[in-house]
């Protein structure tokens, strides 16, 4: 399974890591902010990914077996008789 491409914020924090001695050492907080700013708004250029590593299973005859349920329980309902006190 192919590897997707990191993130913008991700890619920032490895520049901020490498370039900048990030978390010892830091930025100015104006400067900081203004990366964060800059990957916020490439995530957002780039839209919503998809959800890795999750299937979704589709029961192709789910319409199908709940119709047989509720006819079944129909038929059990009109088939017995409550009206007998014990």
């Amino acid at each position: 399974m192919p590897e997707s491409a990191p993130s913008p914020l991700l890619l920032t924090f490895r520049w901020l890591s490498a370039h900048a001695g990030y978390p010892a050492a830091r930025l100015p907080e104006r400067a900081e902010l203004l990366l964060l700013f800059a990957a916020a708004a490439a995530e957002d250029e780039i839209g919503p990914r998809p959800a890795q590593n999750t299937k979704v299973v589709r029961n192709t005859n789910y319409n199908a077996q709940m119709r047989n349920y509720t006819a079944q329980r129909r038929r059990a309902h009109i088939n017995s008789d409550n009206s007998a006190k014990t």
